[in-house]
């Protein structure tokens, strides 16, 4: 049957229930979504054919059995009472609802005919459900298979979507798992699940973490400098996890800043990519013959590193001697 829902002004309190029509002769059902602390009207009608003056009508719940008899209260004497707007209506009023109160609420009368069900549920705001849900960190090899998992617990029963990254692009994927079979590098990032109901909304963030072996690749394999002079060289290195990146030189030693020669500059790709640009400088002035050879850039992992080497090599200055040229007219002559 239709149940038709309107605002309903009662001793002062402004509510929200079911007009039913004097034609209806129905049990009706009905369900109801409240917030805690506020006012409830649950609506009961008489049958048609029912004399109200030869009737008794009693509402009881799922929780507490018989509540009213008549118009008389048997429990929540402070918090509930009969309202009656006709003869032939016997609405049950609870005030500032609380949690024991969400419930399954019946209206019968005589021979236990049931004139209404009503099921009343409270209004509650989405919250994680750690115990569902993956922690704030997850890894996993590349290649392999992913699941994230998210829980909420709230009334009504919580829409869960899924964000990425730090602007929480929507990703389109909806309900408590995300999966990524086949899972890339690429993939590291922070993956955001939204639980929302009518109540409200709340965020979980799953920090994934790609794990897979150290590589190392550099810009140039060969850079050419004049004695004197000064050079750039630079590596690219990734890896996840990436615990350390460095500059190696001719003698085998690990290159550190200095004030008069060196320059080591490690800068990140960009956010939640594991790689790491590693440049070294040369100060000015300060490249000797003795510094000539082979520069390693090295990578350490997990267990295992990645090298990739640069040969700086001396740019030679040309000996060719200059052309003579002469200009003749429009004639160019060089010998």
């Amino acid at each position: 049957m239709v149940v038709k829902m309107e605002r309903i002004m009662i001793a002062g309190y402004l509510l929200f229930g079911p007009l039913l029509s004097d034609s209806d002769t129905k049990p009706y059902d009905v369900t109801f979504h409240v917030r805690r602390g506020e006012n409830i009207l649950l609506p009961c009608r008489l049958a048609s054919g029912m004399d109200p003056d030869n009737v008794s009508v009693r509402w009881k719940s799922s929780k507490d059995s018989y509540l009213t008899s008549g118009t008389r209260v048997l429990k929540y004497v402070n918090q509930i009472e009969v309202v009656k707007t006709s003869e032939m209506e016997w609405n049950l009023l609870i005030k500032s609802v609380r949690d024991t109160f969400a419930a399954n609420y019946t209206c019968q009368a005589d021979q236990k005919v049931i004139l209404s069900n009503v099921q009343l549920l409270i209004l509650v705001a989405p919250k994680i459900d750690y115990g569902g849900t993956s922690l704030p960190e997850v890894n996993v090899d590349e290649g392999g298979t992913v699941e994230l998992r998210c829980a909420f617990t709230g009334e009504p029963v919580p829409r869960i979507t899924w964000l990425r990254g730090d602007a929480k692009q929507p990703t389109g994927i909806t309900g408590r798992k995300l999966v990524i079979r086949d899972v890339k590098r690429y993939a590291t990032d922070v993956y955001t699940c939204r639980g929302e109901n009518s109540v409200s909304d709340e965020d979980y963030t799953i920090n994934l973490i790609v794990k897979f072996p150290v590589e190392v690749d550099v810009m140039e394999r060969t850079f050419e400098v004049k004695k004197g002079g000064i050079f750039t060289i630079s590596c690219y290195a990734q890896g996840a996890p990436l615990y350390d990146t460095y500059w190696i030189d001719i003698h085998g030693k690990r290159v550190t800043p200095t004030a008069w020669k060196y320059k080591f500059v490690v800068e990140p790709v960009g956010a939640h990519v594991p790689a790491e640009f590693v440049t070294l400088e040369t100060q000015t002035g300060a490249f000797a013959d003795s510094d000539f050879g082979t520069y390693t850039c090295v990578a350490e992992g997990e267990g295992q590193e990645a090298r990739a080497t640069v040969e700086v090599v001396e740019l030679k200055e040309s000996t060719q001697a200059a052309p003579n040229c002469t200009i003749n007219g429009n004639v160019i002559k060089c010998d």
